[in-house]
């Protein structure tokens, strides 16, 4: 006789078995969510920061960028005195190291020529009499003397004495009628010292010239 097989009953996990699971994976699915929240705060706080050094470094080259603007548009103001109240041996020496800095340079301190249209005291005879504020603006004068002296009220206006022939006449070097920027006009112009022999052309005013060249 054979013995039939019964069908199993269903078979249930004990207890602590199933909570166990159910715990496990609930705490699996806890650390997956806590992982992928802690991934993007991570990725958040680290796109702050690279934001920042980047606004920080945007900054800095705006502070350089102003900083060289301001530094290249301030012009040095001669000194009052050009060299006035210096020793004579050591004015000589300063002189005598300039014009070696020149040739050194490549520039000729002594143009071969300077071609005059007037004396200066024929420019005084001419030009004498104009009235104050009076300036012939297409006349073109060229004249030559020693500077005896020089005088400066801002990177943008010189005075010279200009002497020859036994007489004077004041020059004045106004940057606006120059064809120098205002750097360049101020440098050159803080180069040219009281004892050069120079020539400056310009138009005429009542013993003033106001200079182009020099």
């Amino acid at each position: 006789m054979v013995n039939s097989l019964k069908k199993p009953k269903a078979i249930f996990p004990m207890e602590g078995a199933a909570e166990e699971a159910a715990k496990a994976i609930l705490d699996l699915s806890v650390d997956g969510s806590s992982s992928e929240t802690t991934s993007k705060n991570a990725r958040k706080k680290e796109l702050k920061m690279k934001q920042r050094e980047e606004e920080k470094k945007r900054k800095e080259e705006e502070k350089a960028k102003q900083a060289a603007a301001v530094s290249s548009s301030k012009v040095q103001k001669p000194m009052a005195g050009d060299d006035e109240d210096m020793d004579p041996t050591q004015y000589f020496e300063n002189r005598v190291k300039y014009l070696a800095a020149q040739k050194a340079a490549g520039k000729n301190p002594y143009p071969h020529k300077f071609f005059v249209t007037l004396s200066i005291l024929e420019y005084i005879k001419k030009y004498g009499a104009l009235s104050n504020g009076d300036h012939l603006e297409d006349v073109t004068v060229s004249l030559a003397g020693r500077i005896m002296s020089k005088r400066s009220s801002s990177s943008k206006l010189f005075f010279y004495d200009l002497h020859g022939d036994g007489a004077k006449v004041q020059v004045m070097a106004d940057a606006r009628s120059s064809d120098m920027d205002e750097a360049e006009f101020s440098r050159f112009h803080s180069g040219v010292k009281r004892g050069d022999i120079v020539g400056v052309t310009g138009f005429p005013g009542p013993d003033i010239t106001i200079i182009n060249q020099i």
